[in-house]
């Protein structure tokens, strides 16, 4: 049997005859999209699964057919809704906020964070159509998802190193004129609201960023500057005032686990620079899966976000050892939460 015909790859139309019978893994080329081809699978592509390549490299990574049609719905609303009259620079920025508020990274999948990793989630969230369907990502997807977007509405991108470790795109305005984003490291500041950081030279664009609906007339740095301003840095119960002020302003439903800690770890740095507040990573075990929640810790102090009662509130260290004790909760690899030593002597 010819291998090639098991596994094909598609970058124009006319590759559709390259299907045969034996044909079961279809890799669909996102550096340059024919939106002909992607039309043909959603209409006759049950039978096969799917991944993306770039220059003729393939992804590997296959999903199902459910999964490829539920993930272009997303797409085409990203697309669908974006004026049609705007310029490049604001399609780019529009699809890059688009982008930032619907995927979060995965704990579950770092290694330095898990003595086994969930390759389930691994293999997942590394497809591009995976990782819109689960609204999952690292910063290799999201740089593949942010180019095939681009692509099919017509501007050119790469995917590069932006900085040091660190995956991007490099895309171009027109012929002579180019920017270099990171979309990764950009999600928690994204999804609150912030100003971003690796927008090259766009990132503090206000009129740029109001025209394309990111924000209404101030970023979230505004505000919490206003509310925080007056409150007194030595009062006893400063850590529960700045959670309260970051519950009523940002909307902590809509933004990923990891990317909450590192709002507060940004918000604490900024405002208890000298305060020893740390975010460790915890998780409930389920059937084998593991739900990432988040504990703020100051001296004695112990706060969880609650989702049923959208706040913080504050749990004792007693409790959270005890659950850890009897595995209904779990911490992390590489965490700073200490165990107090008259738990140990106790268990």
């Amino acid at each position: 049997m010819n291998k090639g015909s098991i596994i094909v790859n598609i970058n124009s139309i006319k590759d559709i005859e390259k299907i045969n019978k034996d044909t079961k893994y279809i890799n669909i080329s996102i550096d340059n999209v024919d939106i002909d081809v992607i039309d043909y699978f959603l209409v006759n592509g049950k039978d096969y699964l799917y991944s993306d390549s770039i220059n003729n490299i393939n992804g590997f990574i296959y999903v199902d057919y459910n999964t490829f049609v539920s993930s272009e719905k997303v797409i085409d609303n990203v697309i669908d809704s974006m004026p049609s009259n705007f310029s490049n620079i604001e399609k780019i920025r529009y699809v890059y906020i688009y982008l930032g508020k619907i995927l979060s990274s995965d704990i579950n999948t770092l290694e330095d964070k898990n003595e086994v990793v969930s390759f389930s989630n691994i293999s997942t969230i590394n497809n591009i159509w995976g990782s819109i369907n689960k609204g999952k990502t690292n910063d290799i997807t999201v740089s593949k998802i942010f180019m095939y977007i681009l692509s099919r509405i017509g501007i050119k991108s790469e995917i590069v190193s932006s900085t040091i470790n660190s995956i991007g795109n490099k895309i171009y305005l027109d012929d002579n004129n180019y920017i270099v984003v990171n979309l990764f490291n950009d999600l928690a500041l994204i999804q609150g609201k912030f100003v971003t950081r690796y927008f090259d030279k766009y990132n503090n664009d206000k009129k740029l960023d109001i025209k394309i609906r990111y924000i209404k007339d101030e970023y979230m740095d505004y505000y919490l500057n206003n509310l925080l301003e007056d409150i007194s840095y030595l009062d006893s119960d400063v850590i529960k005032k700045i959670l309260n002020v970051i519950e009523m302003t940002i909307d902590i439903r809509k933004i990923g686990t990891l990317e909450l800690g590192s709002i507060l770890k940004k918000v604490f740095n900024e405002y208890l620079p000298n305060y020893d507040v740390k975010i460790n990573n915890f998780y409930v075990g389920n059937n084998g899966l593991k739900e990432h929640f988040i504990v703020v810790n100051y001296g004695e102090e112990y706060y969880s976000f609650n989702y049923s009662k959208n706040t913080f509130m504050l749990i004792s260290y007693d409790e959270i050892y005890s659950n850890m004790e009897n595995r209904l909760i779990g911490l992390y690899d590489d965490e700073d939460f200490k165990i107090k030593e008259e738990s140990l002597v106790r268990g």
